[in-house]
């Protein structure tokens, strides 16, 4: 049983499963969901093993679509068709420790606002997580729950990239008419990225000088528009400068490509029939996730090859085989 869940989390679906194993593809849902539904969650992990996590936590959230019966009940005739389809989808928060690239907690809640992301931060907070940052987009209520619970010490970097693409929307149509304005703020654009994603304090303090010289030759009402919003978020954008022995990074990249792996998985399933079977299948992915090595690091991050993330959390991972983990044990 155990083989045939590690093979789903692997991304085999349910017809090879079926053929591999020569079962009906309801038996080998019953069984993947009866495997996944015994792995311990999260605290039980940490509580076991005792990870020694490095604080830095980068976040984001991923849609999960899950059949809830009772939503069929509902008097759908006021709600538009888009409403409809969000009634059937869950939401998967996600936090990765940047200096292992561990899971130290994750949960299935039905919005990402701050009541959610209290939540959330209040079980991370119970399995001893050291929260020291946090790396998010542009979703304000993540940092203000990460201190409702943690306290106003906690550093915020807000996700340069996720800013850069927000300013972007602000640019005019791609067509004739607007072609000269969208080079000049494409150009602008570019001048605050290279602000926010400099090196060190001092070098990003060059380059705001060149930055502000250029804003003199615009004008723009999108180009002040956008400056305003630099201006608002500047000390979130470059938390990691101001903040160096930390060691930020400036985007929150570990949590999207993680999402991005899970959500590779999750194609082939279309969607869960209870919102329980997606929380016990979405632990299960993340658990195997913390017990497989790292293969394809690069630059700096290389000697992270050969290494689970429990590993570089200093856990003792050798003879485990996570699908044979239970709760309680």
């Amino acid at each position: 049983m155990e083989q045939i869940t590690r093979e789903s989390l692997e991304r085999a679906s349910l017809r090879i499963l079926s053929r591999r194993y020569q079962r009906a593809k309801d038996t080998i849902m019953h069984i993947v969901h009866r495997v996944c539904a015994s792995l311990p969650s999260t605290r039980e992990i940490a509580e076991r093993f005792r990870p020694l996590w490095s604080g830095i936590l980068t976040v984001d959230g991923k849609v999960v679509k899950v059949y809830d019966a009772a939503i069929e009940r509902i008097d759908r005739s006021k709600l538009s068709e888009n409403e409809i389809v969000w009634m059937h989808k869950q939401r998967w928060l996600v936090g990765v420790d940047h200096g292992t690239g561990d899971l130290p907690h994750h949960d299935l809640a039905e919005e990402e606002g701050r009541i959610e992301w209290i939540m959330y931060f209040r079980q991370l907070k119970a399995i001893g997580y050291p929260l020291r940052a946090v790396i998010s987009d542009g979703n304000e209520d993540i940092p203000r729950a990460a201190r409702f619970v943690y306290g106003q010490q906690i550093v915020h970097q807000l996700c340069t990239r996720h800013f850069v693409e927000s300013i972007g929307k602000l640019l005019p149509p791609d067509d004739e008419d607007h072609c000269a304005e969208r080079q000049r703020l494409e150009a602008f654009i570019t001048m605050i990225q290279r602000v926010i994603e400099a090196e060190t304090i001092e070098e990003a303090a060059e380059r705001l000088v060149d930055l502000t010289a250029y804003r003199r030759t615009i004008r723009s009402r999108i180009a002040t528009a956008m400056i305003q919003r630099f201006k608002a978020a500047k000390f979130e954008l470059c938390a990691h400068l101001l903040h160096p022995t930390l060691h930020l990074p400036h985007t929150n990249n570990d949590a999207e490509n993680l999402i991005r792996q899970l959500n590779q998985r999750l194609k082939t399933i279309g969607r869960f029939m209870h919102w329980r079977s997606a929380r016990d299948y979405c632990n299960a992915w993340a658990l195997l996730r913390r017990f497989t090595p790292f293969t394809d690091c690069c630059k700096a991050r290389r000697d992270r090859n050969g290494k689970c993330p429990l590993q570089l959390a200093g856990v003792d991972t050798r003879n485990i085989d996570p699908m044979r983990l239970r709760k309680g044990s």
